[in-house]
């Protein structure tokens, strides 16, 4: 039973501090419309614009090209087959 607390207050204390860093970040560029409804951004991030087809925001998975994580993968992959 207690186990199943301390889950839960995890998985609230996890989302609790994702919305406090996406509401930073929405302070700091003047998006008040966001700062009305703070738990919106539990599952939303402050300067996504909710567009999956969105250049801007979605141009790895628009474009099909790698993201960051798989440019970083791809590198240190390389590094160690060269090395070996």
């Amino acid at each position: 039973m207690s186990d199943d607390r301390s889950k839960k207050a995890k998985r609230l204390h996890h989302t609790a501090n994702v919305i406090k860093k996406q509401m930073r970040i929405a302070k700091a560029f003047g998006l008040t419309h966001l700062l009305k409804q703070p738990h919106r951004l539990a599952k939303h991030h402050a300067l996504d614009c909710g567009n999956p087809k969105c250049q801007v925001c979605h141009s790895e998975k628009v474009f099909n090209k790698p993201t960051f994580q798989e440019k970083k993968f791809i590198q240190g992959h390389k590094t160690d087959s060269q090395n070996s």
